[in-house]
């Protein structure tokens, strides 16, 4: 059976003139996940963002 994984995105830059860019707490939150996941070897089949 697959599996499902529900990932919210990281640390917005509040304040700023592009809300929909990460801050740089959001790229290292990013960051971290992603070496998180590859260490646990998980791969995907698809990746859906909205």
């Amino acid at each position: 059976m697959g599996s499902i994984y529900l990932i919210r995105h990281g640390q917005a830059s509040f304040g700023a003139d592009d809300y929909d860019v990460l801050s740089p707490i959001g790229v290292q939150q990013a960051q971290v996940l992603g070496r998180h996941l590859a260490e646990l070897g998980l791969g995907f089949d698809r990746c859906l963002s909205g």
